[in-house]
């Protein structure tokens, strides 16, 4: 996976944890005993489960080194490893009460298989609690495929980063036959932004990095001037100077319960 910019991504700390919250909060279980966190990043969502469940013994993985470190070092007293949630999950022999993911597993393939393995190690009654952007309802994710692909940059990017969502059917459908408890639900959050250039860095933690690490210092800057020239086009400024940045994303909560047949 994608080594991230833990500097960048923080910049927009309190906005990018709203979803985590709401998140954890919808979580039902009592005392839960261990929890882990797949793809923790740089340990917000971590946090907000320790808040919340302040008895547990919590963990917090993710394969980007930079995103590690920022995580012990704003909250050394949790516990974070590096594990590849695509390609480590069967190293993981613990069985966990909460198996939760903020904002992860759009980077994993094969939905079906690796929500398999994270109800394989929940405990018996655990709970599975997902959120993932919906990029493909999202005007930045088309703006940032419009740029890229257009004549002038598609020869420079030949190793991108291909995000994996499936349909909120196949979600449902990937659910109902492992589970006969769970709830899918979808939230756009309207985010408040100062500039236009505020939104492009938004992305440029995370999602334009695929692309940013592939270009030249001086392509970079042609290529986010570019970026930006599309986000004025798209987003209108209001009467106060500000911009509503809305971003969609997907919930997904499960139990570990066996069906009746």
């Amino acid at each position: 996976m994608t080594d991230w910019d833990a500097e960048l991504y923080n910049r927009f700390e309190k906005d990018r944890t709203l979803p985590s919250i709401d998140l954890v909060n919808s979580i039902s279980l009592k005392n839960p005993r261990k929890i882990i966190d797949i793809g923790c990043g740089i340990g917000n969502s971590t946090i907000v489960l320790k808040n919340k469940f302040v008895n547990a013994q919590i963990i917090g993985i993710d394969s980007s080194d930079d995103m590690l470190i920022k995580a012990k070092n704003d909250y050394p007293e949790l516990e974070f490893i590096k594990l590849d949630a695509e390609k480590e999950l069967d190293l993981l022999k613990e069985k966990y009460d909460i198996v939760y993911s903020n904002a992860c597993i759009q980077w994993i393939p094969d939905h079906k298989n690796l929500i398999f393995k994270l109800f394989n190690i929940l405990s018996n009654n655990g709970m599975l609690a997902i959120q993932i952007p919906q990029h493909e309802k999202h005007p930045m994710h088309k703006i940032i495929q419009k740029v890229a692909e257009s004549n002038k940059w598609c020869n420079k990017f030949k190793n991108i980063k291909q995000l994996y969502i499936v349909s909120e059917e196949e979600y449902y459908n990937i659910f109902s036959n492992i589970t006969n408890e769970f709830r899918i639900w979808e939230t756009t959050y309207f985010h408040i932004m100062p500039s236009h250039q505020s939104i492009v860095e938004w992305y440029k933690g995370a999602g334009l990095r695929p692309y940013m690490e592939q270009l030249s210092i001086e392509d970079k800057k042609a290529f986010e001037e570019d970026i930006l020239n599309e986000v004025k086009k798209t987003y209108l400024i209001q009467s106060d100077g500000k911009i509503i940045f809305r971003f969609p994303r997907l919930f997904m909560l499960a139990k570990k319960k066996q069906k009746v047949i």
